[in-house]
Order: C-alpha cells, then structure tokens, then sequence
C-alpha cells in the first residue's frame, strides 16, 4: 500500500487528486538498479576512476541514503555517511520517476524538484546513470 497525499484543487481541477508517494522499497529498489550500471561496459570508462560519496535526502520518506562510487562498483547504505563530495535532496516520486523514465531529469531540476550540490563535473557524470 502506497502513502498518499491529497491535494486539492490542484491546476484548477474541481476535485481533490490523489498524489501517490513512492514506498521505501520501492525507492531503494530504483537506486539498486540506478548503481548496478556503474559496472556495464558502457560505463566502465566514465565511473572507472569515479570515487566519491553521494548523499540523498528524500523529503517526504524521511530518509538519507548513501552512494559510495568506488570505480565500477557502488553501495547503497541507508543513513547518513560523513564527508559526502555530493548532496542531493529530493522527494521518492521525482527520482523513481526520473528512473523509470517517465518524469524528466532536467525539468525537475529546473523546477527545483531536486536540488544539487557537489562538483558540477561529478553531477554531470552522474547523470549518466540516470539516463542509461
């Protein structure tokens, strides 16, 4: 069963919409996926000297999760780990849509759905995997 939130009046609509939240492990099941193409031979050349700490913050579940890139190989830790290169702060639905392909990267982030920090270079490769 899915969390939902309802909204009403939404772009002038007469009824209340019904927005579903994307469960935890369904979240954690789209990041799994996301990491496991670091190890593809497409890109093994991007991520081979790829070493870095990904922080993701997703608001509405409440949670971190951490991405450790080490070359072609990446871990998924639920929780905070110190020192992260970059930060990402979302909500479920964003990324998991922007993972399955039906929400795009760019307009969420222009629209201020995902916010970023970290070395622009490292963004842009991570990137990658979101399109793949």
């Amino acid at each position: 069963m899915h969390p939902t939130v309802t909204s009403p009046n939404v772009r002038g609509l007469s009824s209340p919409v019904v927005m579903v939240m994307a469960s935890k492990e369904e979240l954690l099941q789209a990041l799994e996926k996301m990491v496991s193409k670091v190890g593809e031979p497409k890109m093994e050349k991007k991520f081979r000297d790829f070493h870095r700490l990904l922080l993701m913050t997703f608001t509405d579940l409440e949670i971190d999760v951490s991405i450790s890139f080490e070359g072609v190989t990446a871990t998924i830790t639920e929780g905070t780990l110190p020192d992260a290169h970059l930060t990402i702060t979302t909500d479920s639905d964003t990324i998991v849509g922007i993972l399955n392909g039906s929400v795009s990267a760019m307009r969420s982030f222009m629209g201020g759905k995902i916010k970023a920090n970290g070395p622009t270079r490292d963004l842009l490769k991570l990137q990658h995997l979101l399109k793949a």
